[in-house]
């Protein structure tokens, strides 16, 4: 269990660290209203995640049975979510263009909250992503309390690193370095993906036999 725990939790921070709607949503803040403005929107963004992971955790206690037709569909919608992002992230040819400095701006915070939260919970791959994450745990006999360590867990490395983001992001060699890596990252993410999906999918397969 712990082995799959781990591979859930690297698979999360890889999906992190691989340029997305959040980190573009960051950029743009911190580059338009300063480091503050892009903080609010920090916090706003793991709210997001957390209310994200709520839901699904709901409605996966709300499952009579882990044998349900029910559960099995959703197993086999993250399963196929994991590997339809995971196939694109490691044939994805993209390059990353990075300003030179951030803005020295005095953005709201409470504005950029507002703008993170909305921006994240308005995403539909969200509640798809972790649903297909808290499948795996959940498959794996993992307990409630578990679970509920594992979103305290995820929501905190979101935080942590989108704050974090945004100061590395006003540092030359860090951006150079991102600028650099961007496929790497992207194919990291695609294999861990493919992998979680395609043990989804055989969890399945198994169940049915």
């Amino acid at each position: 269990m712990l082995a799959l725990f781990l591979l859930v939790a690297s698979t999360h921070f890889v999906a992190l660290l691989s340029p997305g709607p959040d980190f573009f949503l960051l950029l743009r803040a911190a580059l338009l209203k300063g480091v503050r403005h892009a903080d609010g929107c920090a916090v706003g963004i793991a709210l997001a995640n957390l209310s994200s992971m709520l839901l699904v955790l709901l409605a996966m206690s709300a499952m009579p049975s882990s044998e349900g037709t029910m559960w099995m569909a959703l197993q086999i919608l993250g399963g196929a979510y994991f590997v339809w992002i995971g196939g694109r992230a490691l044939l994805a040819q993209r390059t990353l263009e990075l300003p030179e400095a951030l803005a020295v701006g005095q953005g709201s915070w409470r504005v950029g909250l507002g703008e993170g939260f909305l921006a994240s919970s308005l995403n539909p791959k969200l509640p798809i992503f972790y649903a297909g994450l808290f499948g795996v745990l959940r498959n794996s006999t993992m307990s409630d309390w578990g679970l509920l360590l594992s979103m305290g867990w995820m929501t905190t490395v979101v935080l942590a690193w989108d704050m974090a983001l945004v100061r590395l992001l006003g540092h030359g060699r860090w951006r150079r370095w991102l600028q650099q890596r961007v496929g790497t990252l992207d194919r990291l993410c695609g294999c861990l993906l493919l992998l979680l999906g395609g043990w989804l999918m055989v969890s399945v397969s198994v169940a049915f036999q």
